[in-house]
């Protein structure tokens, strides 16, 4: 225990001689904020969110609905067909899509708002708000249904209208999904982030191996798996300081509510550093320079990323990609803080947690069998 403990204490002292290595430490989880805080423009509470509203069924009912959707704070809505609403959506220009079907009016003359369905591609939290301010509004105009008692509705919603402004009406806050987007994907970049620190380890392994300082520390009493598990609790170490001033600046600084726990982010975050570590140790074996090493990672960590739905929200890929995520060791990270945003713990989880430990333990599995056949390495125990 006391040779991986001093050369944890090593790898210490050289990271504090190093400016450069301190900067990107801290800088690492301070840049994932960042990019994501400006790309959304500060809009936490300030942006209008632009909403299309297809009534394929128009009649008195649906005409009403579309003008209490229009009095929504925070939401500009744009009457449009349905092609074309689907069109802008596709495009960017809208965020979500209200469709009123054939029968949706009937059914509201009847009380039992049926026939309404709402598309959005920005992910589940912006698909949902729009959900449960169509349900606010429909709930809201079945009230003014019944106030009419069946004689004339119009009347009624003319009443409502003028006597609007002495009503309280409960909008949607946008504020807190607009946060929770942002904080799941400042997550899926910082992973990739993760990523590529963790490889630093397998280059720092190779490196030391090219310039002879392995060799040399070979020949005093560290044993070689000694100085590579106390390079890799070092690594971890400093992977973990990351994920904690990550979530620290994401919620204190930037005051960003991630909509769940920190802890529960941590304990997550924690599992995919651990695998970061596992596959940056199992590359250190494989490859023999670091050349061909940082190409490698490089590609991989990238790629995967973009694929596993970290960087792009998943649910505008095509299907086949979608399908292709679930391979993605990052897409477990990102449904895990998908599930933990909707109101979930640490122990609905399970299945999200076993596919992080078992990619982990592959990994970790091919680094001992690399290790066991170098005899590069082995020739030193």
């Amino acid at each position: 225990m006391e040779p991986i403990w001093w050369i944890f204490k090593h790898n210490f002292e050289m990271l504090k001689k190093s400016k450069v290595r301190l900067i990107l430490l801290v800088g690492i989880p301070i840049v994932s904020i960042l990019i994501y805080f400006f790309a959304y423009g500060s809009s936490v509470g300030n942006d209008t969110i632009e909403i299309g509203v297809a009534n394929q069924d128009k009649g008195t009912y649906t005409t009403a609905l579309t003008t209490l959707l229009k009095s929504e704070k925070n939401v500009k809505v744009t009457e449009v067909s349905k092609a074309q609403g689907e069109k802008e959506l596709l495009g960017g220009q809208k965020e979500a899509l209200i469709i009123m079907e054939q029968g949706a009016n009937d059914s509201l003359e009847l009380e039992k708002p049926a026939h309404f369905r709402v598309k959005a591609l920005q992910g589940e939290d912006t698909a949902k708000s729009i959900e449960r301010m169509l349900a606010s509004q429909l709930e809201k105009l079945v009230k003014i249904e019944r106030m009419s008692e069946g004689k004339d509705f119009n009347k009624s919603f003319a009443i409502y209208q003028n006597e609007q402004l002495t009503i309280k009406n409960v909008n949607l806050s946008n504020e807190s999904e607009i946060a929770k987007s942002m904080s799941a994907q400042i997550i899926g970049f910082f992973c990739m982030m993760l990523l590529y620190a963790a490889g630093s380890l397998g280059e720092l392994l190779l490196k030391e191996r090219e310039e002879g300082t392995f060799y040399r520390l070979m020949s005093t009493p560290i044993s070689s798996r000694q100085y590579i598990l106390g390079t890799a609790l070092f690594s971890l170490v400093t992977l973990l300081a990351e994920i904690v001033l990550c979530l620290l600046a994401m919620r204190f600084v930037f005051q960003i509510d991630p909509g769940t726990s920190l802890g529960s982010l941590f304990v997550i975050l924690s599992l995919f550093a651990v695998f970061a570590i596992s596959i940056s140790l199992a590359f250190s074996f494989v490859f023999k320079s670091r050349r061909s090493l940082s190409a490698i990672q490089t590609t991989i960590f990238t790629l995967s990323t973009l694929l596993s739905g970290a960087l792009i929200p998943i649910q505008i890929m095509p299907k086949f990609m979608q399908k292709m995520a679930e391979f993605m060791p990052q897409f477990w990270v990102m449904d895990a803080v998908s599930k933990l945003q909707q109101e979930g713990s640490l122990l609905d989880l399970g299945l999200n947690i076993l596919v992080l430990l078992g990619y982990t333990l592959f990994f970790i599995s091919l680094a001992s069998y690399r290790y066991t056949r170098n005899r590069e390495i082995k020739s030193f125990i």
